[in-house]
């Protein structure tokens, strides 16, 4: 499905980027088309690719800090007591990142502090680009190794965006313009980009957008998908898979398959670290560049683990990491983060501006501010087994526009008035009245 797709966007590409630009030289351009009968119909910029960046460049590890932070923050607004929990912070980040680069003042500041973003200016999007041509890199020369990172923007047939902005989308994020009319069928447009997200996560993201998400007022939704599918460095031996107990979060105990390399009992080597009140070992999967790092609180020490969470402590954890022998066991588990919207965990950490219609700032993407984030909806997947692990995530940011009363420019006076007589300089209202029917003489 994923080659019929490519090869569909560009036979329609020549078509479609000739709506990029406006000949004119504007600074918006009106992305038309007819959305219905070319649902997937990519358009770029004809005069801007990807941007390649030097994957050894220091941006990447100094964004991975502000990443790794920014994941703490999540986890710590996400968690639910007893509830498992898998989301992807990078994900989120890459949405966010396509989101900020048309925010603008206070707006564009609060979602780069939510993120931690310590970068400069597009450093920070230059930054993401990299780390996605790194990792993808590392894939495609790596056997057992899958992974997918797109990204995607998805804009109302018609609406005037700003060139610039559509031009910063396809050279940092490759992120394309598929041509919607949320206006005329929300729900026809919904259920296209959740094919879309489905169809880049091999079908492990299905509804990311769930009914009612997209409205006649939507005018863009950004999305991103990542998909990951690793084998392991060393696969366990399902020979030695048994029903073990395990105790969960509120005492009770239940029965697991639990994995295992060899034989109960047998030791391996592998990296292991302990730091404070908790353990770390590191999972590798083919390659050996992408690792599960598991971290495994002391009995009963898990709750003053997870609130003295910090990116400190897993730094610290991380680099401990040595090659050591010990027994080693994994339950085999899958797990769902049903579609969230995370949009009170980002108000929470002070994303709010961009949530409120007339006071956020989007005129990096249409040049007005009538735009505004109306829900970042967020899902995730993970498989473990002896083999390795499939994991896959969605963000979807869905912008809406704030509707203006279509009499606004026009002043009929041709139903009730309420009126004055005042006086100017001392702002001292004389008379006050109203008319309900102005052939009412008495």
């Amino acid at each position: 499905m994923q080659r019929i797709l490519v090869i569909f966007s560009i036979l329609l590409l020549l078509f479609y980027c000739s709506c990029m630009h406006n000949p004119t030289g504007s600074e918006t351009g009106n992305i038309s088309g007819d959305p219905q009968t070319s649902p997937f119909a990519v358009a770029k910029s004809a005069s801007v690719t990807r941007e390649t960046v030097d994957v050894a460049s220091s941006l990447l590890s100094e964004q991975a800090a502000s990443n790794n932070t920014f994941a703490v923050d999540m986890y710590r607004q996400l968690v639910a007591e007893n509830e498992n929990l898998f989301f992807s912070p990078y994900s989120i980040s890459a949405a966010l990142g396509m989101t900020a680069a048309g925010g603008a003042g206070t707006t564009k500041q609060q979602i780069r502090d939510v993120l931690q973003v310590t970068l400069e200016g597009e450093d920070f999007d230059r930054a993401l680009n990299g780390t996605d041509h790194s990792l993808m890199e590392h894939a495609d020369v790596t056997e057992g190794i899958t992974l997918r990172v797109v990204n995607s923007s998805w804009v109302q047939s018609g609406w005037e965006f700003r060139i610039s902005y559509l031009d910063h989308l396809s050279r940092f994020y490759g992120a394309g313009v598929n041509l919607m009319d949320f206006a005329a069928e929300p729900e026809t447009c919904r259920t296209v980009i959740n094919t879309w997200v489905a169809d880049q996560t091999n079908q492990k993201i299905e509804n990311l957008l769930t009914e009612g998400t997209i409205t006649p007022a939507t005018v863009l939704v950004l999305t991103n998908a990542i998909y990951f599918l690793g084998d392991w460095l060393y696969s366990f031996d399902s020979e030695y898979t048994s029903a073990t107990d395990f105790t969960t979060g509120n005492g009770s105990t239940v029965s697991v398959p639990q994995m295992r390399y060899d034989e109960p009992g047998a030791k391996v080597t592998m990296n292991y670290s302990r730091v404070g009140n908790a353990r770390a070992l590191d999972f590798p999967y083919k390659g050996d560049r992408l690792v599960m790092t598991v971290i495994l609180p002391d009995r009963n020490e898990f709750s003053a683990f997870e609130s003295s969470l910090s990116r400190e402590i897993l730094d610290e954890l991380i680099a401990a990491l040595d090659s050591s022998e010990l027994q080693v066991s994994l339950p085999k588990f899958e797990f769902t983060y049903g579609t969230k919207s995370i949009k009170d965990a980002l108000v929470a950490l002070g994303m709010t501006d961009p949530f409120i219609s007339g006071k956020a700032d989007f005129s990096g993407i249409d040049g007005s501010r009538s735009l505004f984030i109306a829900n970042i909806l967020h899902k995730a997947f993970i498989a473990v087994d002896e083999e390795g692990t499939e994991a896959a995530a969605a963000t979807a940011v869905i912008v809406d526009y704030t509707s203006v009363d279509p009499d606004e420019a026009i002043f009929v006076v041709n139903r009730p008035f309420i009126y004055l007589i005042r006086d100017k300089q001392t702002g001292t209202i004389l008379f006050m009245g109203r008319t309900i029917d102005p052939t009412a003489t008495e």
